[in-house]
């Protein structure tokens, strides 16, 4: 049997706006027929708005529980602060304890530096000592030969260059006709009109 939408309305204790909303043309051509100036809508159409009813109200219902868990939740906020405080509280000593040992270890680092660097000093006052020793002479005799052989190429490389500069270039002197000897280069004097080219 075929109900209007104010008829399916009243069953379903919602507006007939409700009902237009959850028409689209795809519901009106399937499921409705029109009787004159009504619009009837067959059983199959009724049952689907049912069906969507029901599921809208058990959303409703849904958030409606949602509401009271939360202001259940509410009330408990205050032992969940308090749970929380006490949670920061146990982080905030965890830290405190974390940099208490950061220190402790700069500390002992910082001592070992120093005990490296009072062996490296008992090492060389040592050395200095038997610094007449054969293998400490030898050992210094090596390594001043071998920095002298290495300043000797590199003095030998600079003049080397020097002398090759020297030969081939020289901006203030022309090489003579005979190719010679180098003559200064003769000066072409400007007039005062042709400065400013």
């Amino acid at each position: 049997m075929s109900l209007t939408i104010k008829e399916l309305a009243d069953e379903l204790a919602v507006s007939k706006t409700a009902i237009r909303k959850h028409m689209d043309d795809e519901f009106r051509s399937t499921y409705t027929i029109k009787q004159g100036n009504k619009i009837l809508i067959k059983d199959e159409g009724v049952d689907v708005l049912k069906n969507q009813f029901k599921n809208s109200e058990s959303g409703t219902e849904t958030a409606s529980e949602n509401q009271a868990t939360a202001s259940a939740d509410s009330k408990n906020g205050k032992s969940a602060t308090a749970l929380l405080a006490e949670t920061l509280e146990d982080q905030r000593k965890q830290i405190e304890e974390k940099d208490k040992q950061i220190r402790e270890l700069h500390q002992l680092l910082d001592q070992s530096q120093r005990l490296q660097l009072d062996v490296q000093n008992k090492l060389k006052q040592l050395q200095n000592k038997m610094g007449n020793s054969s293998e400490t002479k030898a050992i210094e005799e090596t390594v001043m030969d071998q920095s002298s052989d290495q300043s000797k190429q590199s003095e030998n490389t600079q003049s080397q260059q020097e002398t090759k500069v020297s030969n081939n270039y020289r901006p203030d002197r022309v090489l003579s006709s005979d190719g010679s000897s180098y003559q200064a280069a003769p000066r072409k004097k400007k007039h005062w009109w042709q400065f400013g080219r």
